[in-house]
């Protein structure tokens, strides 16, 4: 019996079918697919545009069945967040909560590294960084929610802020008590008079929900 026909050197598997890509198998459906997944940027954006697929960020989308988790959106910045800097604001309360997503990233590197080279359009600051501050999501290093409420509470005007801020409330659970204490806890934290204010405009608003409706 004739064995297998030896593979050439260079030789490269053809691409998937459209229908392959729209409806793969269980375990594909975490990925993210990319412009080259789909023969080029027209197809993708047309693809978009029809709703076949959702933008998750950049060129980067997902199958319209496709649950987008934090961990999936995290992924979605590993080739833009470096390895030294953590994702942090408004870029991690969108990779926590789905919250309406800056194209400009927040990132944070620990107290005397070096500034991490970034190649994207970024505000990138320096702060205390321990273990208990970020988490690993997708293969990125993120603050965590609590970390995420304080930050955005320092480092954004406060009508951007509040809806970011309830977002992680009312997702993850953070308690405003929990951020009030780690305010308060932190030295030398500029902003901390406005962002004592906005927690307690976080408190009100949602005290004003749960109000029963006269």
């Amino acid at each position: 019996m004739l064995g297998a026909a030896p593979r050439r050197r260079g030789y490269v598997a053809a691409m998937p079918r459209l229908d392959e890509l729209l409806d793969p198998p269980e375990p594909a459906r975490t990925l993210l697919v990319t412009p080259d997944d789909v023969g080029g940027q027209a197809a993708w954006h047309v693809l978009v545009r029809d709703g076949a697929l959702v933008r998750v960020r950049g060129h980067l989308a997902v199958l319209a069945r496709t649950d987008v988790t934090p961990g999936l959106r995290a992924r979605s910045l590993v080739d833009v967040v470096p390895r030294t800097a953590v994702a942090a604001g408004r870029t991690a309360a969108w990779v926590h909560t789905g919250a309406p997503r800056s194209e400009t990233l927040d990132l944070a590197y620990g107290a005397g590294r070096h500034r991490p080279e970034v190649w994207a359009a970024a505000r990138v600051w320096q702060a205390p960084l321990m273990r208990g501050d970020w988490q690993s999501l997708g293969g990125v290093r993120v603050t965590t929610p609590l970390r995420t409420v304080v930050d955005v509470a320092l480092r954004d005007d406060p009508e951007l802020a509040l809806p970011v801020v309830l977002a992680l409330v009312m997702t993850c659970g953070v308690a405003l008590d929990d951020a009030a204490r780690r305010l308060e806890s932190r030295a030398r934290a500029v902003g901390r008079p406005r962002a004592r204010l906005l927690l307690g405009d976080a408190r009100a608003a949602l005290a004003a929900q749960a109000a029963p409706v006269p």
